[in-house]
């Protein structure tokens, strides 16, 4: 089991794993490995401390596949883009006559670098592991958007595959449907790919639509109810108008009969006009009639909502949906009686409910809050679930803090039984509990009144 270290100086942060090899400077492996020459592998340097040699993994600005995916699902496109570049990867080493078998597979030290969206490999070669595959597979199942049929049936078709001692990477992108490499040479279009990063706000095209999406939320009906309740006034300043319009026109007519003398096309002409102000003046007033008859039609039904047949027949087990439809309004009482009955209602209710305890689901959980501390910063954070992951990479966190001293993937919280916990998440400027630096990956208790530091924002727990 690797047991890696975590360190950090002025500008970068490492991981240190032991070097097992007697003189690594003599082993192709190692040279090559702390050449720095693959871009697709971390970038390492070889230390001396105390007479044992340890290899340094400048681990800056990068996150782990395990915390990147913490508390979200992958997506097909992002498991099968995770294998091709791993596939990269293991097909890079066997060019350079590298040992293949080093490179580590396990979630927790796949690293993904932030700033080029794309997955760097830890190579090893010290790395032993008889089944190299079961963690990366076991964390799969575990994070896979168990909703999606085609991605479920391909982990599975992996994981069985897995058990066969020739399994490469390359039979995984079979399985998942390898990418084309050179679409213009074979005159087909590029496929399109989903992004390697994980953002819960969108979903796969292909997943299936909720029934409810066609249900009407009680948003939609108040808008219904205020665009019902706007459509009358339209309508009365529609026929005001036409009503204005036609008087005027009327008038006109009547100034020009008047004063003027015309021929007899002239007045045809004259009477005509006449005629269509006259129909225009009518449809106003027709229109004013039916906005009020709609009206009052409208608070009528207002004071009869409709119900089931349980409401209006209580004790009855069998009502028909016409006797519901069509029941006649009954007497109301008028407003003292309506106070009178309420209140003794009420009454019986707290007699009847007098000394049981109501059980509720959905019980609150305790607030968590970060208090800022700052005079430019005024948010306050609420850790509303767990984990919870603060940074400015919108999409990839929870919290995003827009400031320049926050690193994309800054920090997590997360809860263990009544404790909190809070994790540095390799980050540049880093985090801090009470004035105190935490190491990069390092883990530390919070209580009411530490103060947490991320970057230059300040904040206090409570």
């Amino acid at each position: 089991m690797m047991e890696a270290k975590y360190f950090r100086d002025y500008k970068h942060s490492y991981m240190i794993l032991p070097c097992g090899s007697a003189q690594p400077e003599k082993s192709y492996q190692c040279r090559l490995l702390t050449s720095n020459k693959l871009e697709e592998i971390l970038c390492c340097s070889l230390r001396h401390v105390n007479g044992a040699a340890y290899f340094y993994y400048d681990i800056s600005s990068r996150t782990t596949l395990e915390n990147m995916y913490r508390g979200r699902q992958l997506s097909f496109g992002q498991v099968r883009e995770l294998f091709e570049q791993l596939y990269g990867i293991y097909c890079r080493l066997g060019n350079h006559f590298m040992d293949e078998t080093k490179l580590v597979l396990l979630p927790a030290y796949i690293f993904y670098d932030l700033s080029r969206k794309k997955y760097i490999g830890l190579y090893y070669p010290d790395f032993e592991e008889e089944r190299p595959y079961d963690a990366l597979m076991d964390y799969l199942l575990e994070h896979m958007d168990s909703q999606d049929e085609r991605l479920a049936d391909a982990i599975y078709q992996i994981y069985e595959r897995t058990e066969e001692a020739a399994f490469s990477l390359s039979d995984a992108l079979l399985i998942l449907g390898e990418r084309e490499e050179h679409p213009a040479a074979e005159g087909t279009e590029k496929k399109e790919t989903l992004p390697s990063l994980p953002d819960t706000d969108l979903q796969p095209v292909n997943t299936c639509m909720r029934e409810d999406t066609f249900l009407l939320s009680e948003e939609n009906l108040r808008g219904e109810e205020k665009r019902e309740r706007s459509a009358p006034g339209k309508k009365y300043l529609f026929s005001a108008f036409l009503i204005g319009l036609s008087v005027l026109g009327i008038v006109g007519i009547a100034c020009i009969y008047r004063f003027y003398e015309l021929s007899d096309e002239e007045m045809m002409t004259l009477l005509g006009c006449g005629a269509l102000m006259g129909v225009c003046l009518l449809a106003g007033f027709a229109g004013l009639l039916k906005g009020g008859g709609n009206k009052k039609e409208k608070r009528k039904g207002e004071t009869e909502p409709f119900l089931p047949a349980e409401e209006y027949l209580p004790g009855a087990e069998t009502a028909s949906l016409e006797g519901v439809l069509f029941r006649e309004a009954e007497p109301q009482p008028d407003a003292f009686e309506r106070r009178n009955q309420n209140g003794e209602d009420r009454m019986q209710e707290e007699q009847c409910n007098y000394g049981n305890t109501v059980f509720f689901d959905n019980v609150q959980m305790a607030e968590y809050k970060l208090y800022a501390l700052d005079r430019k910063n005024k948010r306050h954070i609420e850790l509303t679930k767990f984990p919870y992951t603060i940074g400015k990479m919108a999409g990839c966190v929870d919290c995003v803090l827009e400031d320049d001293s926050v690193s994309r993937i800054h920090a997590r919280f997360e809860r263990e039984k009544d404790a909190i916990r809070l994790t540095d998440m390799n980050s540049t400027n880093g985090t801090f509990k009470n004035g105190l630096r935490l190491q990069p990956q390092e883990t530390v208790e919070v209580e009411p009144g530490d103060e947490i530091r991320f970057g230059n924002l300040n904040y206090c727990y409570r």
